[in-house]
């Protein structure tokens, strides 16, 4: 997994590491008990960044269903943060990502960028075609148009310079991932109403 990582390429999102791929997953078994500490982590670091929770949360949930996991091109981590944002944080090694909270607080101001981004008329992006088609109705809230772009980091580009956000070829696998993320989302509030708003951490 080190020597993965180190042969990492700063690449796009669709680009596979050979390396990376054959050590690809979760890189743990499948531990509840994991999953609800580092729901109550997310929360933390989500109102240190000044990020909505839940949102965070379902952005983990989205990306690895908040798991220690490698990707395929070697994003790290419950957040899948590619290696090369470590010198973007000014981090001294793309292996610190690995760290639970670098992971969450790197995550949370990615996001928090596209969030930023986002122009009213982008609600019309919910007649996109490639939406429609992955089963998207309605429009496009601020917070799928961040998860979008979080996956996808060309779109607040090209929502931008659409002059139909109908047209925009937004991939279908990230068409996908915004529909799971709002499905995440909508678990989360939920999770939260049931906890009174309050993650129940265990001790590891």
């Amino acid at each position: 997994m080190v020597a993965a990582l180190a042969l990492a390429p700063r690449a796009g999102a669709a680009a596979v590491s050979s390396p990376c791929a054959a050590n690809s997953g979760p890189q743990g078994p499948d531990d509840p008990r994991l999953r609800e500490w580092l729901r109550a982590l997310v929360h933390e670091v989500a109102h240190e960044e000044g990020v909505d929770p839940h949102v965070l949360e379902a952005l983990g949930m989205t990306e690895t269903a908040l798991q220690p996991a490698l990707g395929r091109a070697c994003e790290v981590g419950p957040f899948q943060v590619m290696p090369w944002w470590a010198g973007v944080f000014s981090l001294d090694s793309p292996l610190l990502l690995w760290d639970p909270r670098i992971n969450a607080i790197a995550a949370a101001r990615i996001y928090k960028a596209a969030w930023r981004r986002w122009d009213a008329r982008f609600a019309r992006a919910g007649a996109n075609r490639v939406l429609r088609a992955a089963g998207w109705r309605g429009p496009l809230d601020r917070e799928t148009f961040a998860a979008l772009a979080y996956n996808w980091g060309k779109a607040p580009q090209a929502f931008a310079q659409a002059a139909d956000l109908r047209t925009v070829p937004i991939p279908a696998s990230t068409a996908s991932y915004a529909l799971r993320f709002s499905q995440a989302l909508r678990e989360a509030r939920q999770r939260a109403r049931a906890d009174n708003g309050i993650p129940r951490a265990r001790p590891l």
